[in-house]
């Protein structure tokens, strides 16, 4: 819940969520739980513009990454590893607006997976390619249009309205740059794929 609280543009209503499941869970917190806890409250900490709070949350959250020992976390939490946990602090900081810094974080992150999470990978590859595309000094269009590529690749046989969400939200950011050859392949290869 405070995860679609956080996304849906209710942040306060996610940290408040949050702060309850951290007090509701003490004694059987794992650093899986939470890492997850910790970088949705980042989220909506960033959501909020409230960059010290994101910032200790995201901390808080690596701390966790650090001590994750898969073996030993519940498996309802599958899909918490370094992989997903860096590339979401890397989203945080998109929200927060600090371009550079996320596409760092995203890149980090997005480099750790491995092939088992095909949509989470292509969500992140979006994520990054929107942050490569946004006018600041970490502006690389030909970057954004091949990390667009990679996400359709990875997804093009799978079936992920969220990715698809993403990819069209993308090629809607890319498509007044079209003009240039990759970013014009991209938006080709987009309107295909959103079309099937």
């Amino acid at each position: 819940m405070a995860e679609q609280a956080a996304h849906q543009g209710q942040p306060a209503e996610a940290v408040t969520l949050i702060e309850t499941a951290l007090a509701g869970t003490r004694g059987r917190q794992t650093p899986s739980l939470l890492a997850e806890l910790y970088n949705v409250q980042a989220y909506a900490f960033a959501t909020l513009a409230d960059a010290s709070s994101c910032a200790a949350a995201l901390s808080q959250a690596r701390t966790q990454i650090e001590r994750l020992r898969p073996a030993d976390e519940p498996s309802w939490l599958y899909w918490v590893n370094p992989a997903t946990m860096t590339s979401d602090g890397g989203s945080a900081l998109r929200q927060l607006g600090h371009t550079e810094q996320a596409a760092t974080v995203l890149e980090n992150g997005i480099a750790l997976f491995d092939d088992s999470l095909p949509r989470g990978r292509a969500g992140y590859l979006t994520a990054l390619a929107d942050v490569l595309a946004r006018p600041d000094k970490q502006r690389d269009l030909d970057a954004a249009a091949d990390r667009g590529m990679e996400a359709i690749q990875l997804v093009e046989n799978l079936d992920s309205a969220r990715v698809a969400g993403l990819i069209r939200n993308l090629y809607h950011q890319m498509t007044p740059h079209a003009r240039l050859p990759a970013v014009g392949d991209f938006v080709e290869r987009a309107r295909g794929f959103l079309a099937t």
